[in-house]
């Protein structure tokens, strides 16, 4: 068994030393996110990944929201993985180059969808004709007007939070949706948005001049 801290030992190249030396075995990561804190495990077959999983979600979704986790533990217990139904085909090099690509998107996304947890709220109820959505973009919306966070519709669609994220900065910019406040996962608490600053400077000048 190896374990340890990946503040010593980084994802990477754990990954890689695992892939190059044809191990079997599961893959134990527990550790901090983008998205908070986050556990699961990988299965490995002679150093190809069979699987993965976390509490919410299994597969390539839960292998980019794993392989993302930056500060944490990790163990690598030697067993045999042929239990598991295997549903993931990628090559370790590509699932690396999978969560940093969907890492990448989370920062270009995050100015306009400012956590996993935001709330959102319907800006239009017509939505045109000249605005082509996919099915999956009708899905996420029909989420996301009905209260549910980035994060939960992720988990009512088996999508990646990185993946519904785009799909609300996306909604946000063709100004169907607007980001109104954060949930607190735990009390369920919806916690508003502040107005932009300018707007409170402006409101200031305002009422200055009465």
């Amino acid at each position: 068994m190896l374990e340890g801290s990946l503040r010593d030992f980084s994802l990477d190249d754990l990954l890689q030393m695992i892939a190059l030396g044809g191990k079997t075995g599961e893959l134990h990561l527990e550790g901090i996110t983008p998205f908070g804190k986050k556990k699961g495990i990988i299965y490995f077959e002679n150093g190809e990944v069979r699987d993965a999983e976390t509490e919410e979600s299994r597969g390539e979704v839960a292998i980019v929201e794993l392989l993302n986790i930056k500060e944490g533990s990790f163990k690598f217990v030697p067993n045999d993985t042929m239990h598991v139904k295997r549903s993931i085909t990628k090559s370790v090099p590509d699932l690396v180059l999978l969560a940093t690509s969907k890492l990448d998107e989370w920062n270009r996304v995050k100015v306009k969808v400012g956590s996993p947890d935001s709330v959102f709220k319907m800006v239009t109820d017509d939505v045109t004709e000249e605005i082509h959505l996919s099915q999956t973009d009708w899905k996420v919306l029909m989420l996301l007007q009905r209260g549910l966070t980035v994060r939960e519709a992720a988990l009512k669609l088996n999508m990646t939070v990185f993946d519904v994220a785009k799909i609300a900065y996306g909604l946000t910019a063709l100004k169907i949706i607007k980001e109104v406040g954060e949930k607190n996962p735990e009390t369920q608490e919806v916690k508003k948005k502040a107005p932009p600053r300018n707007f409170i400077l402006r409101l200031i000048d305002r009422i200055k001049g009465l």
